[in-house]
């Protein structure tokens, strides 16, 4: 006899046929008549002479299973009549085999000893087997649930040509030390059922299901509005406010939104048979206990992505007054120019695309991203940015750094505390009117209005030199003239002067 294999180790959870108990043989045969309750019965019954032939038959059955060394004899008083005749429920009583040994019809074992190793063969029934062994330990096993091999050392493989690997179930790779793949050519991972390669199931399902989405993403109320990326227009079923908005208004409930289960329960049966389809399973995993590092090409490309011209484009930089007229003043300003220096490069791009959503978690190490060209952020849907402090930076090399935000239609600041505006230069541009709603408004230089200044209240002039002007002052509704105001005589006996004189020339 050989030497035992050495057994290779661990294997995965189960395999299919060997160490699954579910797929074991499931084989049946006769049941020897001593063993079910009503063929005793049946026995207590009958007289002698049924008793041996039973005996008979119980001899016959024996040599069918190959325990009985010599054939008996059955000997039938009518020879015409057969076993089955005579015992037609014998093939009702069945039994599961409870040991494969019971099978067994062939033994034999040849074995080829070396100094090197050794070769088995063994041909018992149901339990055929192949190995070689090597004088170390190790060995390839061939049985017939599985093949197995065990390498003591190193397992290495050349192949010159292609290598080809199907697994029909479930496949398990263990490495328990460091792990490198090395591919010269391309890498590609795939995962899910190859009808997502070969059918449009993505766009079936899609179109199965726009009808929901349409109907969640309508308002609850019928107040109208356009889709964000099918332009789709909403109907409208109230009143808006006075001045035109929503808000205030009064808008029945929109019927597309009371009807979603209704369309659901329509689709679903067509959405799972489309599901079925895909299959289950097509996750990808990726799981470490460290770092994760995802690199492609072996540097960076850090030439420019763009310029940045410092008197790129003229903007208002104040208003100065002459001749009583307001003149404006121009200031050159940086302009960015984004050039397309990188999209030549045949390396170095990483793409990421999701179907649906992009999750992404870090811990108390933040999120860092840096570009040595343009970064583009840009969303269909609402777009939010927040945290205990946001700084956003225009800043560059030469100092020509800016920012620009530009809105359709509204932009909102607002602040709990404080909004500062700091700069050499400010301007503030309304085609229509600024208003400023405010118990106080401090200048601490000069105010300078090149149009009419209307005071409803009074004007307190706290200056050494009071109000001064170029023009008259005209008080009392028109009628009084500061520039041609003059009195007549002084009035008798009292030293005063006469009223102001009125008439062509006191206006």
């Amino acid at each position: 006899m050989a030497e035992e294999p050495i057994t290779p180790p661990g294997t995965p959870p189960f395999v299919p046929g060997i160490t699954d108990p579910k797929l074991a043989p499931d084989v049946v045969e006769e049941l020897h008549w001593a063993e079910d309750p009503e063929f005793k019965k049946f026995l207590a019954e009958t007289n002698a002479e049924n008793e041996m032939r039973l005996k008979e038959i119980n001899e016959t059955l024996a040599l069918e299973n190959n325990t009985a060394d010599i054939p008996p004899t059955i000997n039938f008083e009518n020879e015409e009549e057969t076993t089955e005749e005579r015992l037609p429920f014998l093939s009702e009583f069945k039994k599961k085999i409870e040991s494969p040994t019971e099978y067994v019809t062939k033994r034999s074992q040849s074995v080829w000893n070396t100094g090197a190793g050794a070769m088995v063969w063994d041909e018992n029934t149901g339990q055929e087997r192949w190995m070689l062994t090597h004088q170390s330990g190790d060995n390839l096993n061939f049985t017939n649930k599985g093949v197995s091999l065990l390498a003591t050392n190193n397992k290495q493989e050349n192949i010159l040509g292609d290598n080809f690997s199907t697994t029909k179930g479930d496949s398990f790779v263990q490495s328990q030390g460091n792990k490198e793949e090395k591919t010269f050519g391309d890498f590609t991972l795939i995962a899910g059922n190859p009808s997502f390669f070969t059918n449009p199931l993505y766009d079936n399902w899609f179109e199965e299901y726009q009808d929901i989405a349409a109907a969640k993403a309508g308002p609850e109320l019928a107040y109208g509005g356009f889709g964000n990326n099918t332009n789709a227009e909403y109907l409208i079923d109230g009143t808006p406010a006075e001045d035109g908005s929503v808000e205030g208004g009064s808008f029945n409930r929109n019927p597309a939104q009371e009807g979603v289960q209704d369309i659901m329960i329509e689709k679903s049966g067509k959405l799972a048979e489309i599901e079925s389809d895909m299959g289950v399973g097509g996750n990808i995993k990726l799981l470490t206990a460290k770092h994760i590092l995802l690199q492609a090409g072996g540097g960076t490309a850090s030439f420019d992505s763009g310029i940045t011209v410092p008197n790129g484009r003229s903007v208002t930089k104040n208003y100065n007054v002459e001749d009583g007229k307001a003149v404006e003043e121009t200031q050159p300003v940086p302009v960015y120019e984004s050039k397309d220096t990188a999209s030549a490069v045949p390396f170095g791009d990483v793409t990421i695309s999701a179907g649906t959503k992009i999750r992404m978690n870090a811990g108390a190490g933040g999120v860092g991203i840096k570009s040595a060209g343009d970064v583009s952020i840009a969303a269909t849907g609402r777009y939010t940015i927040g945290g205990a402090e946001v700084a956003i930076g225009g800043s560059t090399i030469g100092d020509s750094g800016r920012v620009t935000i530009v809105s359709d239609t509204d932009v909102f600041v607002d602040s709990g505390q404080l909004i500062t505006h700091n700069a050499p230069y400010i301007n503030n541009i309304a085609k229509e009117q600024i208003t400023y709603v405010t118990p106080c408004a401090v200048f601490t230089g000069d105010l300078h209005v090149t149009g009419d200044l209307r005071v409803e209240g009074s004007i307190i002039s706290c200056g050494f030199y009071g109000i001064r002007a170029k023009g008259d002052i005209v008080a009392g509704g028109g009628k009084v003239s500061l520039l041609n105001h003059r009195h007549g005589g002084v009035e008798t006996g009292t030293g005063n002067t006469c009223k102001p004189l009125t008439g062509p020339g006191q206006n």
